[in-house]
C-alpha cells in the first residue's frame, strides 16, 4: 500500500515536471514572438507549477503570485527569465506572501477577504531588477 502512494506521487511529479517545462518553453517562444500576453501567461504558469508542490490550492497565493510575477517580468523590460531567476522570484514572492498573511492575521483592523485581489495588485515588492547603466561611459584608466 505504501509503495503505491509513492509511485502515484512520483508519477504526479513527473507529469508536473513535463507540464512546467512545456509551459516554460511556450512562454519563451511567445515572448520571443512578441506575444506578451501569452508569454506572460505561460511563464507565470510554468513557475507556479514548478514551485507548487508544497503550496496546495491557496487561491489567494495563486492570485498574488500571478499579479506580482507579471509585474516583475514587465518591469524588467522584457518578458523572459531563466529557470534560476524564476525560482528565485517565486521564493521571494512566497516569502513576501507569507509575511503579508501573518501581518493581516495580526492586524487590529479587519480586512475583508474579498478585497485581497485588488489589494495584491497595489502592493510594491522590491524586485532585484538588474538596471543597466545608461549614463555616459566611464573613461578607461
Amino acid at each position: 500500500m505504501e509503495g503505491n502512494k509513492e509511485q502515484e506521487w512520483e508519477a504526479m511529479l513527473g507529469s508536473s515536471t513535463e507540464l512546467w517545462r512545456h509551459f516554460y518553453h511556450l512562454g519563451c517562444l511567445f515572448a520571443h514572438a512578441h506575444d506578451l500576453a501569452m508569454g506572460l501567461t505561460y511563464l507565470i504558469d510554468a513557475f507556479l507549477i514548478r514551485g507548487g508542490r508544497e503550496e496546495g490550492a491557496d487561491l489567494d497565493w495563486i492570485d498574488f503570485f500571478r499579479r506580482q510575477f507579471a509585474i516583475y517580468l514587465m518591469g524588467k523590460g522584457r518578458v523572459s527569465c531563466s529557470l534560476c531567476e524564476g525560482d528565485m522570484v517565486h521564493d521571494l514572492l512566497k516569502d513576501e506572501y507569507e509575511r503579508i498573511k501573518v501581518e493581516l492575521g495580526q492586524s487590529e483592523l479587519p480586512f475583508a477577504g474579498e478585497h485581497l485581489a485588488r489589494w495584491f495588485g497595489t502592493l510594491e515588492v522590491d524586485f532585484p531588477w538588474l538596471v543597466e547603466d545608461t549614463g555616459p561611459a566611464r573613461a578607461r584608466q
